[in-house]
């Protein structure tokens, strides 16, 4: 039988109206709620975890995963596989700036400023702050990071739900699967905007 590769995938929009309903039924189904939040059967008898973790969860594992990281962190860091400089002197690079960044490149800014930096001597400064600096930066944050995270587990949740009852039959429903994935972040990231 051959694959139909007409396949629909939904729009931000799509998604953003998918994860609200999804919302709803959290907010009406208290068993539903309790599958998303403290594990679900899957396909065979083992019962899974939960979907996400919670948001005290998620934040500490993203303040241990950082401190866990800082030596690697500084290691990437003060020994780039690129040269940054040349890097942010390719034209590809200032195009995906211009936006943000039009009058600065437009007035030749860009090019001027990077033309006078020290790549050694900005290398140096993060050697000298040692790998604490970025997990500690990290741990600083905790609060911040799990304030976001609480604003967002209820759409993730919502979008994880929506995103586990699309079908996995054929290379065009998985692909479906993962851009309607992009595309509920992006809804999520919209609705957070306000947009």
């Amino acid at each position: 039988m051959a694959e139909n590769p007409l396949v629909s995938v939904p729009t931000i929009d799509d998604m953003l109206g998918r994860i609200e309903e999804t919302r709803a039924r959290m907010d009406s189904d208290e068993e539903f709620l309790k599958e998303l939040t403290e594990g679900h059967p899957s396909g065979n008898p083992i019962t899974l975890g939960p979907r996400l973790p919670d948001p005290t969860t998620w934040a500490a594992d993203q303040v241990a995963g950082a401190s866990a990281k800082a030596e690697k962190w500084l290691k990437n860091t003060t020994a780039p596989k690129k040269n940054f400089k040349e890097e942010a002197l390719k034209e590809k690079s200032k195009a995906r700036f211009k936006d943000s960044m039009a009058k600065v490149i437009s007035e030749g800014r860009w090019e001027g400023g990077m033309g006078k930096v020290n790549e050694s001597e900005t290398i140096q400064i993060i050697k000298d702050g040692g790998s604490g600096v970025y997990s500690s930066g990290v741990s600083r944050r905790k609060a911040k990071i799990e304030r976001v995270v609480k604003e967002l587990h209820s759409d993730r949740l919502a979008l994880a739900s929506t995103i586990d009852d699309m079908s996995v039959a054929t290379d065009a429903e998985r692909e479906a699967k993962m851009i309607a994935n992009k595309r509920g972040l992006q809804a999520i990231g919209k609705k957070r905007r306000g947009g």
